[in-house]
């Protein structure tokens, strides 16, 4: 036997050392004289011991993959459209100072006024201390010269210059407010004009630093949306936006890449969230096997069971008393057409059972079916009181030639099974359980499969499984069984997934009927119509054509006038009193202006055209990688239908 080959295609990796290994170990078993089911077992412990010593990839992927949110795959961002960055914005014109009005006048004028305060302050001052320093001198002069009326006169007079004199300051004083005064009342119309013109051109100013910073972020967006055009999509965490009760996914590569693929991401995001996880793997292809090593290599509790011929299992785990007949007839006569077989299967196994002290085994229900048959069991297994109570039911059996057909198939069914000794149960307490058939499709391989899953469907009903149970390969079992397993998942409150190979028959009817369904790469037309019917047609716009504008303005321009007339006449008059008439008449106009245009110009256009077709194209689905896979979710009350890679590398190009 091609044993190269053979491991080539059942080994979920493809490693070629690994292959090498398993079919080495294979091809000496079968030299030394070994059964082909002994050289597959061989191969397959070289293959596990293989796996062992390389653990490099299971802790870096348990590190991302166990880490939150909670995913099924990751959905490919959309691409964004290139960018054009747009022109630099260009720089406002320059602040020019205006120049000042002419206030010459006004200033000589009041440089004039502060001369004559500084006079008149002086000659006070002066007489202030002139009179401090000679007063006693000056009042004996009087009292001397005029006597007693001129020493009271010269009080009054001494106050009356003192005034005078202060009457002339404060005049000074006021003249010299009253030239500053008019210098700030002829300053004032250009000072408020200059500091609006200032205040428009700083806003200007500020526009313009804004329109750069805005056109500097518009060209690193730009070279941003290049960068990622270059490095390709980025990925974002997918999967139903509820818990569905029951995940249906078709198709899938005969390698079973995409299968492991997704078993790997969803199973991960399971057990991070709490979840305990069952796997029946009935594909022989180590499709858990990726999800086993990261699992362990986080830390978790792990349990795997390989069923291979003559495996030490209790395959009757978890299956009470009182459901075992039951359980039994159902894995035994399968099929919807078949009821009276069944429910003679059931009768006989009920009288075998309770006729039974020991270990119920299937070698002893095989020698118990036999005494039925008026035959003699096999070996010792049965006692003499258990013969006998089973001899008691023989009466009860119509004696014909379809009654002893029916008892030699139920023994033939039995002693297939009587293979596997009881041994370690199916299910633990661990976080992941892996049970595996091996691969095939003969009748002991088939058998194996309905009895493993009436056992599931009787430990899900006793709490024995619960979280989630995920069946691989489950096409053989039929959409009967697989139904009747998910409504007891269902009432049990137990998320069941379903990985079918082709959604045919009965199994495409009952698609969907849990809330989600994905679809992975097909091969087969037919499967890939099935697949995109299921998803379903629809209107959909499709562009035809982008068209894009850009453009970008920019003007300023300014100018200043300024006009002063000043006029000053003086004039003096004689007569009985004296005149001074005084003449002082101004002008000013003042005349700015200031354009500021600032326009940003962006047109798009868009054609769109309305066509009627598949929402996917068959031709897309036999065309998907292997770990791609669209997920159709009515778990809510919409429908959402989305293309995502349950690849579990894209957890490490973060």
């Amino acid at each position: 036997m091609d044993w190269q080959r053979y491991f080539s295609d059942t080994l979920i990796s493809g490693d070629v050392d690994e292959v090498a290994a398993a079919a080495s170990a294979a091809a000496a078993t079968e030299r030394g004289g070994g059964r082909r089911e002994d050289a597959v077992s061989a191969g397959r412990s070289a293959a596990a011991s293989y796996r062992q010593e390389e653990r490099v990839w299971p802790a870096e992927l348990a590190v991302r993959l166990f880490a939150p949110p909670a995913r099924w795959g990751w959905e490919a961002a959309p691409v964004p459209v290139a960018a054009v960055a747009p022109p630099m914005p260009a720089q406002p014109a320059p602040w020019v100072e205006s120049p000042r009005p002419d206030a010459s006048a006004l200033h000589a004028e009041r440089s004039k006024a502060v001369t004559t305060m500084v006079r008149r302050l002086v000659v006070a001052v002066a007489a202030v201390v002139l009179f401090s320093t000679y007063q006693f001198t000056l009042e004996e002069t009087v009292s001397e010269y005029g006597g007693s009326e001129a020493s009271e006169i010269f009080p009054i007079a001494v106050l009356v210059v003192a005034a005078l004199l202060g009457i002339g300051v404060l005049r000074a004083l006021n003249g010299v407010r009253r030239a500053s005064a008019a210098i700030r009342h002829f300053e004032q119309p250009y000072l408020a004009l200059r500091a609006a013109e200032r205040e428009r051109h700083n806003q200007a100013q500020r526009e313009w630093r804004e329109a750069v910073a805005q056109h500097r972020a518009q060209t690193a967006e730009a070279a941003r949306i290049a960068a990622e055009l270059a490095n390709g999509p980025r990925w974002y965490p997918a999967g139903p936006i509820s818990d569905p009760a029951r995940v249906d996914v078709f198709g899938g590569d005969p390698r079973r890449h995409g299968w492991a693929s997704l078993l790997l991401t969803f199973g991960t995001s399971l057990l991070a969230a709490g979840s305990r996880v069952t796997v029946l793997d009935l594909t022989g292809q180590e499709v858990a096997g990726g999800l086993l090593g990261v699992a362990r290599a986080h830390g978790l509790r792990t349990n795997r069971l390989d069923l291979a011929a003559g495996a030490a299992a209790d395959l009757l785990d978890g299956v009470g008393p009182s459901a075992l007949a039951d359980c039994l007839a159902h894995a035994l006569v399968d099929g919807a057409d078949l009821r009276q077989e069944r429910a003679l299967a059931v009768d006989v196994l009920r009288w075998v059972l309770s006729s039974l002290e020991g270990p119920v085994t299937f070698d002893r229900l095989a020698a118990g079916v036999r005494v039925l048959r008026q035959g003699s069991p096999a070996g010792a297994v049965l006692s003499d009181a258990e013969v006998s109570r089973l001899a008691g039911h023989i009466g009860d059996l119509d004696q014909n030639e379809w009654t002893a057909r029916q008892l030699r198939f139920i023994v033939n069914q039995l002693e297939i099974l009587a293979g596997f000794s009881p041994g370690a149960p199916l299910w633990t307490s661990a976080h992941l359980d892996v049970v595996a058939t091996p691969g095939g499709l003969d009748d002991r391989k088939e058998l194996l499969d309905r009895l493993l899953t009436q056992v599931a469907q009787a430990a899900v009903d006793g709490d024995r499984i619960t979280g989630v149970l995920v069946i691989c390969g489950a096409d053989h079992l039929g959409a009967r069984t697989l139904n009747r397993l998910s409504d007891h998942a269902r009432r049990a409150g137990v998320r069941l997934v379903l990985m079918i190979d082709q959604p045919q028959g009965d199994l495409e009817r009952s698609a969907g009927t849990g809330g989600a369904v994905c679809i992975m790469k097909m091969y087969n037309h037919r499967d890939a119509a099935v697949a995109a019917d299921f998803v379903g047609k629809g209107h959909k716009f499709v562009i035809n054509q982008v068209t894009q504008q850009v453009g970008k303005t920019f003007t300023d321009g300014g100018g200043d006038s300024f006009n002063v007339n000043t006029s000053h006449s003086d004039g003096v008059s004689t007569g009985l009193r004296k005149k001074r008439n005084l003449t002082d008449s101004r002008g000013q106009t003042w005349t700015g202006t200031r354009n500021w245009t600032s326009a940003d110009n962006v047109g798009t256009s868009t054609t769109f055209g309305r066509v009627h077709e598949f929402l996917v194209d068959p031709q897309q689905i036999l065309g998907m990688p292997e770990t791609a896979f669209i997920l159709v979710d009515n778990s809510t009350s919409g429908r959402r239908v989305l293309l995502a890679d349950g690849n579990p590398g894209i957890a490490l190009l973060g």
